[in-house]
């Protein structure tokens, strides 16, 4: 320019992220539409879970060629999923199913009901075998009065390597290095999360992106609550995302995602934590 939101964070965070981050507001209702791809690895292998979120709003904005690099905040952070969109936005029929092609298989994502929301995920809400880097392609069919039709081919995210950082010493900046993405216009997202005031619960995060080049930092004065944290993890995630206008003034945004967990440490012990820096939507994928 990482489980939801008010629009979902798998969708809020990472159109925040890297995509596209909202220039002009829409006065009218139009349609948005949105497939994320989260991936990560299992064991030897790689699985993602796709899912489908396509809605009519107003005064979202519409996404802009900008992005905010290079840049960190303070956020607190939960776990939990708080607002359904379904409450927010309705949503729009996309069709009665949606193709998803990856080398050497193809599956289909149908509509269900979830937590007030329709979602489009595969009919056993599993995660599919891939290679990372793969290109995937979709055919959303649409309806007249629905979501408008349109077909796709884009490039999944490659797998993540991120240098492991430790703990570093008070008033020190953390040094990140990873693995460069192929595509410079990719983002490489990293969460600190800690719990703030000693708590024994995640509760605070620093929220990074950078551009996908392989290495920045994160400067001092976000990291020193974190490493001073009784409780304390960090996630990261590499994003690449396909924007496409469709008709009658709406976007589509696809977003793909590869997710690294990492080990949540305490000043005692070290336990073992596996999260996803995006969440999946509404729990609806297993691994």
């Amino acid at each position: 320019m990482t489980r939801r939101r008010a629009i979902p964070l798998a969708v809020a965070a990472a159109a925040t992220v890297l995509v596209a981050c909202l220039g002009g507001t829409e006065l009218k209702a139009v349609p948005y539409g949105f497939i994320t791809l989260t991936a990560r690895q299992a064991g030897t292998t790689y699985r993602a879970v796709p899912v489908g979120s396509f809605f009519s709003a107003a005064g979202l904005g519409v996404p802009a060629e900008t992005s905010p690099w290079d840049s960190c905040r303070l956020q607190t952070y939960t776990s939990a999923n708080s607002v359904s969109v379904g409450d927010v936005y309705p949503f729009l029929d996309a069709g009665p199913s949606i193709e998803m092609k990856l080398p050497g298989r193809t599956d289909s994502l149908f509509p269900g009901i979830v937590s007030n929301q329709m979602e489009y995920a595969t009919r056993s809400n599993l995660s599919v075998p891939y290679t990372p880097g793969d290109s995937v392609s979709f055919v959303v069919p649409g309806t007249s009065s629905g979501f408008p039709a349109i077909s796709f081919k884009a490039k999944t995210a490659e797998a993540l390597l991120v240098t492991d950082f430790g703990t570093p010493a008070a008033g020190t900046r953390i040094d990140l290095r990873w693995n460069a993405g192929q595509d410079l216009n990719a983002t490489m997202a990293i969460a600190l999360r800690y719990g703030a005031l000693n708590t024994d619960t995640l509760n605070s995060q620093v929220y990074c992106q950078f551009r996908d080049d392989g290495t920045d930092s994160i400067p001092a004065k976000y990291v020193s609550a974190w490493a001073a944290a009784k409780l304390h993890s960090w996630v990261a995630t590499r994003v690449r995302t396909y924007l496409a206008p469709v008709s009658r003034g709406g976007y589509f945004d696809f977003i793909s995602t590869f997710d690294v967990p990492t080990i949540q440490a305490t000043t005692v012990s070290a336990q073992a934590l596996r999260r996803s820096a995006v969440r999946l939507p509404s729990g609806r994928g297993g691994w």
